[in-house]
């Protein structure tokens, strides 16, 4: 990761989560998931567990909205969609900490069935933009093998 200028980010935004990484081994790591619509953490035990979790936030809140839709063979029933109440500020979320680093990441695209966004590294003030949820998976793991011996 590389430090930028202007290490703000939108706090503001409906979608902003801070994830706490509290164990990382050999490019695995799990923590906590902290968002505003509820006052207790979503745990993720993987990259993969975070990922979803993510992903069924954006899809709850509507917001960002995915630009494609997921294809299938079996017809299923569309999940009614919440409408959830912020519960905590962004503020408060913001200052959780994990044992071994924390980001705060705002996707603010779903498009080309990926998402774009950007992560802030909150132990270093470093900044980078991402353009897929597999360049974001990369930057926190770059970040993660700092800590690694």
């Amino acid at each position: 990761m590389n430090k930028e200028e202007g290490l703000n980010i939108n706090i503001s935004a409906p979608n902003l989560i801070s994830v706490c990484v509290d164990t990382s081994d050999r490019g695995e790591f799990s923590g906590r998931l902290y968002q505003c619509y509820s006052e207790e953490p979503w745990c993720f035990e993987n990259v993969v567990q975070l990922l979803h979790l993510m992903d069924k936030l954006y899809d709850c809140i509507s917001y960002p909205q995915a630009s494609t839709e997921s294809r299938s063979f079996i017809k299923r029933d569309k999940e009614p969609i919440l409408k959830l109440q912020k519960k905590i500020p962004q503020e408060t979320i913001l200052k959780q900490k994990g044992s071994v680093a924390t980001f705060a990441i705002y996707v603010q695209y779903r498009q080309n069935a990926t998402w774009q966004g950007d992560v802030l590294w909150m132990e270093r003030g470093i900044k980078q933009h991402f353009y897929s949820a597999l360049e974001l998976i990369k930057l926190i793991d770059s970040a993660l093998g700092e800590y690694e011996i």
